[in-house]
């Protein structure tokens, strides 16, 4: 597992780099409307992928790892991967006829529909319930970086917009077939059967409803902004959300590579071990996310117009509000991946998904007209706030809300020193570098974090620096 998770890591570290790059030039070279009318057309084309999908990423990896025999596990995969696949050429039918109406935009969305056929290939959830992800993250970073050197290549001006769109939907297409290949040398020629299929439906279906109602705060929430405010304002708040993305990279590598282990130990009735990954999970969130959330908050006025350009300054107002998201999502994978959904409890993650994306919604409908992206930022940091709460609820018997409480509240007061410690090393500066400026600030956030951490012994940062498993320090 250890092996996956650093595969996972770097894959992670290409996803995270990779937009340092591209974004700063890309925000550049199209400008706020090409990123916005971007940013649109994809809010939509979200909302065609989520029936492609059916949340297949969470309950197949489960199933996999349940798997013992190679006949069960061809068994298995053929029948979820069925339901993926007719799902994937019923969605794409209606997508055609949604493209053969459009007015505005046709030229993108008809490009977008190789994303489409990309996600119906999608069968990266089979490697990681089997845990052998270094077959296909290797694969994948070799297709990210040649399309990475193909944007710098062709994208050059504000007219090569359907340039970038068909680099990355490409991109994504041939890494999937890449995987496929990966999946015939593992596991040969399956047959797919509807009696396979049907033990699945019900499950996936269930399963289906969280990202249907997620699409509130990740997609249509976005198409009402464009709507009400502009495609420039989807620009604002579609960059700022990269960002939030590009952190969250790190944290997500957590649960995608642990859930299939701590699916089989709960499984077994193997509770200590069960309990132990929850502890580890909870420190690692908080060591890593706490600092993100307060350092982009810290730097946000500074780093906005320097990474992403002047004419992307209003979107500092959006990243201040997303940036305690990834406190709080890091949290919810926890609490709703790692133990509602493994412990059976699906039903209770989907009431706590589906709660959150209506205060969501109604926040973003009462906000947007007069705070424009920022009201869309203000809706999806209240419905993060939402399912923490909700979910800290439903998982209580699993895990100890004392122990939770103790490790947050510590590192959310290194996070608030080094908060105030980096707005007052940016005070300091009398320069006329933004750069300089905010590599200072940057320096001086590391410095305070990482010396309370060392001040405090902390258990994490202890067994990383003694190349020890931090699991074995999770409740000191």
């Amino acid at each position: 597992m250890k092996q996956n998770y650093i595969y996972v890591l770097l894959y992670q570290f290409v996803i995270v780099v990779s937009p340092l790059f591209t974004t700063p030039y890309v925000s550049r070279v199209l400008g706020a409307t090409n990123i916005g009318i971007d940013a649109y057309v994809n809010s939509i084309v979200q909302i065609f992928l989520v029936f492609i999908l059916l949340n297949v990423g969470v309950y197949g990896r489960k199933q996999i790892a349940e798997t013992k025999t190679r006949a069960e596990l061809k068994r298995t995969f053929g029948g979820i991967y069925l339901m993926q696949c007719l799902c994937g050429v019923l969605i794409g039918i209606t997508y055609l006829v949604f493209m053969l109406h459009v007015s505005n935009f046709q030229p993108v969305f008809w490009i977008y529909s190789l994303t489409l056929i990309a996600y119906s290939l999608d069968i990266s959830w089979y490697f990681i319930g089997r845990e052998k992800v270094k077959q296909i993250m290797m694969r994948n970073t070799i297709v990210r970086v040649l399309s990475i050197a193909c944007i710098f290549l062709f994208v050059r001006d504000s007219g090569d917009l359907l340039v970038y769109v068909f680099i990355n939907a490409a991109s994504l297409l041939i890494g999937q077939l890449v995987t496929w290949s990966a999946f015939l040398i593992d596991l040969g020629w399956i047959h797919f059967s509807v009696h396979a299929m049907k033990r699945h439906v019900k499950p996936m279906l269930l399963l289906s409803v969280i990202p249907c109602v997620s699409l509130v705060y990740t997609s249509l929430n976005k198409v009402i902004l464009g709507n009400v405010a502009g495609e420039t304002e989807v620009g604002y708040f579609n960059q700022a959300f990269k960002l939030y993305t590009i952190c969250m990279g790190f944290v997500s590598a957590l649960s995608t590579v642990i859930m299939p282990r701590m699916a089989v130990y709960y499984k077994n009735g193997e509770q200590a071990k069960f309990q132990k990954f929850i502890a580890f999970s909870f420190r690692y969130v908080g060591v890593t996310t706490i600092p993100l959330s307060f350092g982009l908050i810290a730097i946000s006025a500074s780093f906005v117009p320097f990474f992403l350009g002047e004419a992307f300054t209003p979107a500092t107002a959006s990243l201040i509000l997303i940036a305690p998201c990834l406190f709080l999502a890091g949290v919810a994978d926890i609490l709703g991946l790692q133990i509602l959904l493994i412990t059976n409890q699906a039903r209770r993650y989907t009431m706590s998904i589906v709660i959150s994306c209506a205060v969501s919604f109604a926040t973003n409908l009462w906000l947007v007209t007069t705070w424009k992206s920022a009201g869309t930022a203000f809706s999806f940091l209240i419905a993060n706030v939402v399912i923490v709460l909700l979910q800290l609820y439903l998982a209580r018997h699993h895990y100890s809300f004392g122990y939770f409480l103790k490790i947050m509240s510590k590192y959310v007061s290194f996070g608030v020193l080094m908060l105030f410690g980096v707005l007052y090393a940016k005070s300091l500066y009398t320069g006329d570098s933004n750069m300089t400026s905010l590599l200072i600030q940057i320096g001086a956030g590391i410095f305070i974090y990482g010396f309370s951490l060392f001040l405090t012994k902390d258990p994490l940062l202890f067994s990383l620096l003694n190349r020890k498993k931090g699991g074995n320090y999770a409740r000191k």
